[in-house]
């Protein structure tokens, strides 16, 4: 397979080629019928403008002469008798024509007399030097009055020819070296960078994503280049992101595993004939079953947002029903950890939107809330109404924060806390999930919050 750089440099070679070739058919094969055709055309042009004011004598007679002296040609205006009017040009020029060109002669005038305009090209038989007799009829009152007749020498373009051949070889000769050292320069340039490209993705490819091409071109070439980086920069996010889910699944699932095999074993072992013990030793596997369910629920509803499998079920409901619903799932957890749900809803609230995904949401920020709230503190959920949107918010009044940390806090797997000292441990999915099933729902949402000052999160719809 041919390389881009051989396919540039045999392409400009082409190209070369076929311009060079032109300039030769034009400058050397056709240069003597291309140099008749424009100088014939030119000077009958000119004689035809000439032949019109042949009424005014001396405006005419003084073109007449222009014409003759610029171009180094003899015109004679002839009546419709056969008289010599005007001659210009130098005397002798053409007055030892032989005896046949001066017929042609004659049959020309007569032609033109008829209103023809004749071209009729004469060798002389003696010197064979050429002449272009040119025939015009000279027109006065709409008449025709007599006949201009033009003989024009022919230069002959041989000399011109072999100064032109000679030109031509030092000319092919400066582009072909030209064009070689072009098409190999472009060829590299163009080449190099995507020579660059080929081994970084190959690099990417082997598990290398924190290669990176090193380019300043600002082409096609460059973007493809900035689009390869950026690439890779999405790579390593993704992989940093598996290396995150391994992590956090493997410390998530474990811990209640853990719990679940201990506390089995002690029952099995020591505590299965204490009834109470036994009770609570259950009531804890049980717990902690439920906890593994749901670390299992989050990953597998996030895996299937996340493929593009989630379908919204869009209908009028009363969000305020939904909040009381939530309200009084966490109120056991509200009586165990000392933190207080406060509700500050007006009336009935309406919204178009899919009922049981926004469930979900109020859940999950919930679940955040409780999950950062000291003992003793007060969960405040708010509704508030403007002339178009409803916004729903959820507050609590934990340690906050950080203001560098709060665009990533919808990530997945982000994690504040790093410690792994909070209350409730979690899967990192939440607010993860919350900002997929709102972005589902194109409804804006945000996160407000200070260290020492709690956080906020608020999401709102459109009224109806």
């Amino acid at each position: 397979m041919k390389s881009i750089a051989s396919k540039l440099w045999f392409g400009m070679m082409v190209l070369i080629a076929v311009a060079l070739i032109l300039l030769w058919l034009f400058q050397i094969v056709f240069l003597n019928h291309f140099y008749t055709k424009i100088r014939v055309n030119e000077v009958k042009n000119l004689g035809l403008e000439i032949a019109k004011d042949i009424g005014k004598k001396e405006e005419f007679i003084n073109k007449l002469d222009k014409l003759a002296y610029d171009n180094n040609l003899t015109a004679t205006l002839i009546d419709s008798n056969g008289n010599t009017l005007h001659f210009a040009g130098t005397p002798g020029m053409d007055g030892q024509m032989p005896m046949m060109m001066n017929s042609l002669r004659t049959e020309a005038y007569s032609n033109v007399l008829k209103g023809e305009t004749v071209l009729s090209l004469m060798t002389h038989p003696r010197f064979g030097s050429k002449f272009m007799l040119i025939g015009l009829p000279a027109n006065a009152s709409g008449k025709i009055q007599g006949a201009l007749m033009i003989t024009l020498p022919l230069a002959p373009v041989e000399d011109t020819v072999s100064i032109l051949k000679k030109q031509l070889i030092y000319i092919t000769l400066i582009l072909l070296a030209a064009t070689l050292l072009i098409s190999y320069y472009l060829s590299r340039s163009f080449t190099r960078p995507i020579l660059d490209i080929i081994k970084v993705s190959l690099n990417m490819a082997s598990g290398d994503l924190d290669a990176r091409i090193k380019t300043t071109r600002k082409d096609e070439i460059g973007r493809l280049a900035e689009t390869i980086n950026y690439m890779g920069n999405e790579l390593s996010k993704i992989e940093q992101l598996r290396k995150d889910l391994i992590a956090n699944v493997s410390h998530e699932l474990r811990t209640p595993l853990s719990l679940i095999k201990g506390y089995a074993e002690t029952i099995r072992d020591v505590s299965g004939d204490n009834a109470e013990k036994r009770e609570k030793q259950l009531d804890i596997i049980i717990e902690e079953a439920d906890r593994l369910s749901g670390i299992v629920e989050d990953i597998l509803k996030f895996s299937q947002m996340q493929s593009g499998y989630m379908d919204l079920h869009i209908d009028r409901f009363r969000l305020d029903q939904t909040l009381e619903r939530v309200v009084k799932k966490y109120e056991v957890i509200s009586q165990r950890t000392g933190i207080g749900i406060s509700q500050k809803v007006n009336g009935e609230v309406y919204i178009y939107g899919d009922e049981q995904r926004i469930e979900q949401v109020l859940h999950n920020l919930m679940n955040n809330a409780f999950s950062h709230s000291p003992e003793g503190s007060t969960i405040t959920i708010a509704v508030s109404e403007n002339i178009n949107k409803i916004k729903i918010e959820i507050k609590d009044e934990g340690e906050g924060i950080p203001k560098d940390e709060i665009p990533y806090v919808w990530n997945r797997f982000y994690k504040v806390d790093k410690s792994g000292k909070r209350k409730q441990a979690g899967t990192g999915l939440g607010l993860a999930i919350v900002k997929s099933i709102l972005t589902a729902h194109k409804a804006a949402f945000g996160v407000e919050s200070g260290i020492e000052k709690g956080t906020t999160f608020w999401f709102e719809f459109n009224k109806v």
